[in-house]
């Protein structure tokens, strides 16, 4: 009787491994390698100097292609080119805006398909002139969300698979970030972390020398003290994208 329970209990164990195998690597073709994105409210400005994943059980790191055109690309700082992504122009530029305007970079090289373990994204605020790192874990209910498959929302792939193998990061003017999954013109809210490490940027600053309070200026706009209730409100275009919470997908 001992002997055929054991045996019960390592079959499982073996079921369970090949399970999450599939999990975190699913054979479907469909799905993509995953990538890091930023989104960034307008007015206060900030950059990304790195961001990677890291898989902890298969030991690799793999790099994100740079960031520069986060903030130098001049369709992603100009304002009503936002508006019009998001098809709504009243967007007056302190909410994180997610669609065209983020920046979503592939992996260095081909890119894996096998989701991290944890990821680190190093940036950097104008408005604070200070540098964060945010390390944020992928969790089983993360990794699973990503592997659930969407039908395809173009008429072009009908009848295949969509996955959501996007990580959009939201950055907020105080170090927070709040986490989205992006993928089948659908955005799956994960949460708000706090920055893992804080430090005074390098080099002269100043409100004179600030893009934030040059872009805040040029918009007539106020952003000192920070209005929160604006500030946390999330923009994007409702008649193409649709908004959930990773609990209503993935139950805990």
């Amino acid at each position: 009787m001992k002997r055929s329970y054991r045996a019960v209990l390592i079959l499982l164990a073996l079921v369970s491994t090949i399970s999450c195998a599939q999990q975190i690597n699913p054979e479907d073709d469909n799905f993509r390698p995953w990538r890091i994105g930023v989104a960034i409210p307008w007015t206060y400005v900030s950059g990304v100097s790195q961001a990677y994943g890291i898989s902890e059980a298969e030991n690799w790191t793999s790099m994100m292609l740079p960031y520069g055109q986060l903030v130098l690309s001049e369709s992603r700082r100009d304002i009503n080119k936002i508006r019009h992504s998001l098809n709504d122009k009243s967007y007056e530029g302190y909410g994180i805006p997610l669609g065209p305007s983020n920046f979503i970079p592939n992996q260095v090289g081909t890119g894996k398909k096998t989701l991290p373990d944890e990821l680190y994204i190093y940036w950097n605020s104008d408005f604070t002139h200070t540098s964060y790192a945010t390390v944020v874990k992928v969790t089983p209910q993360i990794k699973s969300a990503m592997i659930k498959a969407y039908p395809h929302p173009s008429w072009r792939f009908k009848g295949q698979n969509c996955y959501q193998t996007d990580f959009v990061f939201g950055l907020l003017p105080n170090g927070k970030t709040k986490l989205w999954l992006k993928g089948c013109q659908i955005y799956t809210y994960v949460g708000e972390f706090e920055p893992t490490k804080a430090v005074p940027s390098s080099g002269s600053w100043s409100k004179d020398t600030s893009s934030s309070y040059y872009s805040a200026k040029k918009e007539r706009l106020k952003i000192e003290p920070i209005p929160w209730d604006k500030v946390n409100q999330v923009w994007y275009d409702k008649e193409k994208y649709t908004m959930q919470n990773i609990d209503d997908v993935v139950k805990l």
